[in-house]
């Protein structure tokens, strides 16, 4: 950095691209960490979520196997929550962000799955984990339906 003096004895910087390059550089650095640091906290929470076990009664209503549920049984598990619980896609924590983080793993899955077999890999774990996502949110929606009817004819 250089120092200039005026004749009006006003000192000013030379140099002063250079710290508003190194500011620059330190806002898009913390923005950059915090958008990371906010994704991973939004996928702990529905890995979370989908890490958790399917009751039996959607077991037998849906005809659904817990143990089986793959990356492609997204859509068929979004259809069926449509059929069964249709207010869930509105009231249901995530799953807009869900469907549109499936959507995306799966466009980049269909554009690299020649190049990158790895991608692919690691494309169809996260798909799946949509999937048990989604399978979760309708088992936890017809679990609370239930409790709402039981309530209702107990009154």
């Amino acid at each position: 950095m250089v120092l200039l003096t005026h004749r009006t004895g006003r000192v000013e910087l030379a140099n002063s691209g250079v710290t508003n390059m190194v500011s620059a550089f330190i806002l898009v650095f913390a923005v950059g960490a915090l958008v990371r640091f906010g994704i991973s906290q939004w996928r702990a929470i529905w890995i979370s979520t989908a890490n958790q076990p399917l009751s039996e009664s959607l077991q037998l209503t849906a005809g659904i196997d817990g143990a089986s549920i793959g990356a492609g049984d997204f859509q068929s598990l979004l259809d069926l929550c449509n059929e069964l619980s249709p207010e869930l896609r509105k009231t249901s924590p995530w799953l807009k962000e869900v469907s549109l983080y499936y959507r995306a793993v799966a466009a980049l899955d269909r554009a690299f799955r020649a190049q990158l077999p790895s991608l692919s890999n690691w494309a169809n774990s996260e798909m799946q984990i949509c999937s048990r996502y989604v399978a979760v949110a309708l088992d936890q929606s017809i679990a609370m339906n239930l409790d709402r009817q039981f309530a209702a004819r107990a009154n």
